[in-house]
């Protein structure tokens, strides 16, 4: 997880700029320009390929557990990576001397609206409400055009919690796909599930978690459609008979 990202983002608005030592306003503005000419945010940037799009979460707390509704509520930062490379620009290049040459090829990344991007459809397949968005609307793109986007969400999803009071405790799982493409277009990659930060709560454990990508394939049609699945075991803490 790039925590560096999240502390950066909370500091930009829009298309606010960020320069190095290296890096003149010019520079960064001449970046910007190509991919605000280049992007899209309708189209889906095929390049020979389905778009792979790596997908994980940091659990930071859950807020809730509701065994009559069956439902689940925490809070995770989702990380989205993809690459689009008709938003590339060119990368540093040296002359003589060891510098590098002026130019928005001095430019390594900067923050950007994630509206003014394509951003793939992937969407929580099995919540109870709306996720909502607790961070600024922000991405951070890459020269090579990698876009990294790290939305801090409060989700609250559906899950069987007849174990959540059992010894083994409660899998909830929560699912990622594509609301409208299959894997032709979009495809995932699992990388992990973690909790660096993780909020103790004295009603709940977290017993483990992990995360895998399932591909399905439906009666109806013949593509595949990846999900990805971020299950956490839960259950209720016990309090101990003993004082000590």
């Amino acid at each position: 997880m790039e925590r560096w990202l999240i502390a950066a983002v909370f500091c930009i608005l829009d298309f606010g700029m960020i320069a190095s030592a290296t890096e003149s306003r010019d520079d960064i503005w001449q970046a910007m320009n190509k991919v605000r000419y280049n992007s899209n945010p309708a189209v889906v940037p095929l390049d020979g390929g389905p778009v792979e799009v790596s997908l994980s979460m940091d659990l930071s707390k859950i807020r809730e557990v509701d065994t009559a509704r069956g439902e689940v509520e925490i809070i995770a930062m989702v990380t989205f990576r993809w690459k689009d490379y008709y938003l590339s620009w060119y990368t540093p290049t040296r002359n003589e001397s060891g510098s590098s040459d002026h130019g928005p090829g001095r430019v390594a990344s900067f923050p950007i609206d994630i509206k003014r991007l394509w951003s793939p459809d992937i969407v929580a397949f099995n919540p109870a409400t709306n996720p909502e968005l607790l961070s600024p609307p922000l991405a951070l793109i890459s020269a090579d055009g990698t876009v990294l986007y790290v939305p801090n969400l409060r989700i609250r999803f559906r899950c069987n919690l007849e174990d959540f009071e059992e010894r083994q405790g409660a899998n909830c799982t929560l699912i990622y796909g594509s609301w409208t493409h299959d894997g032709n277009k979009i495809s995932l990659e699992d990388n992990g599930v973690t909790a660096y930060d993780y909020e103790e709560d004295p009603r709940f454990e977290l017993l483990g978690m992990y995360s895998e990508v399932e591909v399905k394939h439906y009666h109806c049609c013949p593509e595949p459609y990846p999900l990805a699945k971020f299950t956490f075991n839960i259950r209720k803490r016990r309090r101990s008979i003993f004082p000590w």
